[in-house]
């Protein structure tokens, strides 16, 4: 369970100047919502929230990271954000109210912070401009899901790994820490199939990896081999 945490005023609303959704939101707006929120802290593997869970609150991450996934029936999972700081974690089920299919956990020590439904639905209401940032982040992750999904149908697993690698790349830099499940999850394959093209990639001095750490080493490789980043 979630351990209560203090945040002062300023640390809120300096949170929420830099979070994704709030841009072009003014101080003054900020410093009426910001006392509303309540901070949550979470240890690694630790859930924010689970599948089908009523949505009751806008969630943004304020330290650390947190893995949003969905899983099908058979056990298999797919990761759908890595979220770091100033990242919302469920844009869309603060407006609808609704149980979603995702699931969130922390990746390492997180901190979190929340925003009952009620405040921020008149917060949003009251700053229109809320609405078409989100409208706008939905969008880029849609178009992301659905590039996804052709990938698996027409890519093999070494290209949709070079994509999620550098995607990681560009949002983590060169040392990056994730196991073969965790990048099998972001590239839709078996951990088996990612060892085996993480193999290939060190062959070729793109890659070096250690125990739990992976190092890109010629990352002008990466830029070469993918149009595009992903949307996590």
């Amino acid at each position: 369970m979630a351990k209560a945490l203090d945040m002062d005023l300023e640390e809120r609303v300096n949170l929420f100047r830099c979070a994704m959704g709030f841009q072009g939101i003014s101080d003054c707006e900020l410093e009426k919502i910001a006392p509303k929120a309540s901070v949550g802290s979470f240890e690694p593997g630790e859930a924010v929230f689970f599948e089908e869970d009523p949505c009751e609150a806008f969630c943004v991450v304020a330290e650390g990271l947190v893995r949003v996934s969905i899983g099908s029936s058979s056990g298999n999972r797919m990761t759908y954000l890595l979220a770091g700081r100033g990242e919302p974690l469920n844009l869309v089920g603060p407006f609808t109210g609704l149980p979603r299919l995702l699931f969130a956990e922390a990746v390492s020590e997180a901190k979190v912070v929340f925003v009952k439904r009620d405040a921020f639905l008149s917060f949003a209401f009251r700053n229109p401009q809320v609405m078409i940032n989100v409208i706008s982040i939905l969008g880029k992750a849609v178009d992301s899901a659905n590039g996804r999904v052709l990938d698996m149908w027409e890519k093999p697993v070494e290209e949709r790994l070079l994509k999620v690698l550098y995607t990681l790349y560009r949002k983590f830099g060169v040392t990056l820490f994730f196991t073969s499940r965790e990048l099998a999850e972001l590239a839709g394959t078996t951990p088996e199939s990612v060892l085996r093209a993480i193999g290939r990639l060190r062959g070729l001095g793109i890659i070096s990896t250690a125990r739990g750490k992976l190092v890109i080493r010629r990352s002008n490789l990466l830029a070469e081999s993918c149009e595009n980043t992903l949307w996590i």
